[in-house]
């Protein structure tokens, strides 16, 4: 196996791209995210992994592509607890099945006829367009088709443990015509997947600047919006009441000793929960940005990104983790929550509320632009095993302004930005014309939002 670090802007954040079968480093050299280093792994003929490529990064978001799928997953004990969000981009753990992969009569053709001709045309069959192979082809990989043949060959018989960790999201191009769409979706009906138009080809720029987090910005816009959040916060402060609700019914909040709150941003949550905890519990607050919004004895606070501190923390610890309108914004929640069980003590309790697709859908209809959350089917389904569901609460608040800007200046004094930094300008020009607005000529903004609390069994 062969790598190649095509982007470095001294990150301790790396995103692996595990390129599909015949590629090199050459397709992927102009990717660039915000946040993180990038690198590409390729030719699969040998799987032995480099470990100094990791190494110096204390997060790594794995994306895998095509055959590179199988590749990730056979890999993935290997890179670690490092990483975060594991994306599968139209590939499958079973690379040949006649329903879960490429279909052993086109791979066997694809194998058996494999010469400079027919490597072309599989090019162009990717692509799926003159314009998009043209592209491609302005750097098309430069390896020998007897290599090709040999790293096509070696994935017969290949396969993925069953106990291996499963991506964290599929995007599934409903016009590849490499792996079938429909195989795809069979593979991965347990895990949340996105349909996309694309090829087997994706713009994988598109796919990082989506379902890559860039943590640095987001981080300084919250940081940019402590002093307005509050006043325009009000669905995420009727969120936290409806939690704080909840913990008070299940009783957690008079036992428990050790407690631990999640992106505490402004103190929405903490407050609260500050008043209804006992004065001897030791209350440990979180945030990516800012300063503590609570002081006094058994009270601390650190400033830290909690995908990657909650490793640290030892088993069997807590008897409660709380979190509100957070995990929405981690690269890997179900890799988070499956942490969270771990530091749990048995009867300890998982309190979250976050939000569901569909959230601020009139925003992501006029700007084509949303964060990637999931159904609230798929929340649920994001925790792990030994974590008995004990409340739910799905929800959907609307505000209603009186124009479309009132709506984005709403959203910027939030923190919350989904517009693209590129072109956010052009993007707002053309939401404020196409915003969706009510009968009487208002522009509604609606939250959907789901809390959930599980215990450790």
């Amino acid at each position: 196996m062969k790598s190649a670090l095509i982007s470095s802007n001294d990150s301790d954040r790396l995103i692996l791209l595990f390129a599909g079968w015949g590629m090199d480093s050459r397709p992927f050299v102009s990717l660039r995210r915000p946040g993180y280093d990038i690198a590409v792994v390729w030719d699969y003929r040998d799987l032995t992994f480099d470990a100094s490529l990791t190494a110096p990064y204390r997060e790594v978001c794995v994306v895998a592509w095509s055959l590179g799928v199988v590749a990730a997953g056979i890999l993935m004990p290997q890179i670690g607890s490092k990483v975060t969000r594991f994306l599968a981009v139209n590939g499958t753990f079973t690379p040949i099945d006649d329903e879960r992969g490429i279909p052993q009569a086109v791979f066997n053709g694809t194998h058996d006829g494999l010469d400079e001709r027919s490597l072309r045309k599989f090019y162009r069959r990717m692509a799926g367009s003159a314009s998009l192979f043209a592209a491609f082809a302005a750097t098309m990989p430069e390896r020998p088709v007897d290599e090709l043949k040999e790293e096509l060959r070696s994935f017969v018989g290949r396969t993925v443990p069953g106990d291996v960790r499963k991506p964290d999201l599929a995007v599934v191009g409903m016009n590849d015509a490499i792996f079938p769409p429909a195989n795809q979706l069979k593979a991965w009906e347990n895990i949340p997947v996105v349909r996309t138009d694309d090829t087997h080809l994706p713009d994988f720029s598109a796919l990082l600047d989506t379902y890559i987090i860039d943590k640095d910005v987001m981080s300084k816009r919250f940081g940019q919006r402590r002093s307005s959040y509050d006043g325009a916060a009000e669905v995420q402060s009727a969120i936290v009441g409806r939690l704080i609700q909840a913990l008070s019914e299940c009783g957690i909040l008079s036992r428990a000793a050790d407690v631990l709150e999640v992106g505490c941003g402004t103190g929405l949550l903490s407050w609260r929960l500050d008043r209804q905890l006992s004065p001897e519990a030791q209350f440990t607050l979180w945030d990516i940005v800012g300063e503590s919004p609570l002081s006094g004895p058994r009270r601390s606070f650190c400033c830290c990104d909690a995908e990657l501190a909650v490793h640290d923390l030892p088993a069997d610890s807590l008897d409660l983790i709380c979190s509100a309108s957070t995990v929405q914004w981690f690269n890997s929640p179900a890799a988070f929550f499956k942490e969270c069980k771990r530091v749990l003590r048995p009867g300890g309790v998982l309190a979250v509320s976050t939000f569901c697709r569909g959230n601020i859908a009139e925003v992501e209809q006029s700007t084509g632009v949303s964060l990637p959350v999931f159904t609230a089917d798929e929340w649920i389904a994001s925790l792990p095993a030994g974590m008995r569901e004990i409340f739910r609460l799905e929800c959907s608040d609307t505000l209603i302004f009186n124009t479309p800007a009132e709506v984005f200046r709403h959203l910027s004094r939030t923190g919350v930005n989904s517009l693209a930094a590129s072109d956010s300008g052009a993007v707002l020009r053309r939401a404020l014309k196409s915003y969706p607005l009510d009968c009487e000529g208002r522009a509604p903004l609606t939250y959907r939002s789901i809390i959930f609390l599980f215990v450790k069994e």
